[in-house]
């Protein structure tokens, strides 16, 4: 496992097992609303999230007209209107407000409003000239390795790793809604993280529920994304497999105990364990003079430290300096 690893906005460091970023998606879950767009921000920011992420899109430049998912993108559309507000409510909350833009105007709208972090959406990883865009600003980059193969990771990779910028991440994510456990291939991040050593790695899941994302995390995810809804029944193509606010602060608690559980690469006794020695124990009544043999002694677990079978090279074959009870505890002490 590699510590050294880390994805970094402003000066905050996130890496696997140690402190997972996380990440509400709200997307399009807003739904038009803007005070729903606010309760979102304020439930992400409750629920211990680090960060709430925004898509800006404009349906006529995503999808050709005669697309049938065009008039549904268009109803969706976050306003630009929105964007200095929620980089401003973002900023009063202390959460960080990350952005998707899906075309080259919205790159350099949320670098003037002060956006933390820009995400290349799926499958946006294969639009190259906008994330050569995105490579243009300061800000930290995340990428969504969906809907393609390793010739596209690599092919990314190449553009970033030869640019200045720092802070990059890539996420193992699956284009199904939801996405079933049986496809979640979550052996993914293991790859990411073996073939591209110097990059934080984590998982956008789109699974019903939290238990994929926990198992994420348990598998070295530094970021973990999720979508967020105020109720799975609104109406919008994100809400059915978002999660709701109950199951995002148990996501969020989870995650926090996870990385306090987990602890750190070295064995030590933990402050607060039973206390436990096993001691070495006459099996009979021993008469002053004896030599002690390994026959005469037997081990039990004692309250305080005694002689253990390791020292015991150290007493056999010496005389006892006076008469030993049986079940008796003996020290060195009792030797000449």
């Amino acid at each position: 496992m590699n510590n050294k690893v880390f994805f970094k906005i402003k000066k905050k460091k996130y890496s696997a097992y140690k402190k997972i970023f996380i990440i509400a998606e709200i997307g399009t879950n807003h739904n038009n609303s803007y005070q729903t767009c606010k309760k979102l921000i304020f439930l992400a920011k409750k629920s211990g999230c680090d960060a709430v992420k925004f898509q800006i899109f404009k349906a006529d430049q995503l999808l050709q007209k005669k697309n049938s998912s065009h008039s549904i993108l268009k109803k969706h559309e976050t306003p630009l209107k929105w964007i200095p507000k929620i980089s401003k409510l973002c900023k009063k909350l202390n959460i960080f407000f990350i952005c998707s833009p899906f075309f080259l105007d919205a790159v350099k709208i949320l670098e003037r409003n002060k956006c933390d972090a820009l995400k290349i959406a799926s499958p946006e990883i294969k639009n190259i000239p906008l994330i050569k865009a995105c490579l243009k600003t300061k800000l930290p980059i995340i990428i969504s390795t969906v809907y393609c193969d390793n010739k596209d990771v690599d092919r990314v990779y190449s553009v970033i790793k030869n640019n200045k910028k720092k802070s990059y991440a890539l996420l193992h994510c699956v284009s199904e809604y939801p996405t079933q456990i049986k496809n979640s291939n979550l052996n993914m991040i293991n790859f990411l993280k073996d073939k591209y050593k110097n990059i934080a790695v984590g998982f956008s899941d789109h699974s019903v529920g939290i238990d994929t994302s926990i198992y994420g995390v348990s598998m070295g995810a530094a970021i973990i994304e999720k979508h967020i809804t105020l109720s799975k029944t609104q109406n919008g193509p994100d809400h059915f497999f978002a999660l709701n606010p109950i199951e995002l602060i148990d996501l969020v608690k989870k995650i926090r105990n996870f990385e306090i559980a987990y602890g750190h690469y070295k064995k030590k006794i933990i402050k607060g364990e039973n206390k436990v020695y096993i001691s070495a124990i006459t099996k009979g009544e021993l008469l002053k003079n004896t030599r002690i043999k390994l026959n005469d002694l037997t081990f039990k677990r004692t309250r305080n430290v005694g002689i253990n079978y390791w020292d015991l090279k150290k007493i056999l074959n010496k005389k006892i300096n006076k008469n030993l009870k049986e079940d008796y505890k003996i020290a060195f002490k009792d030797f000449n």
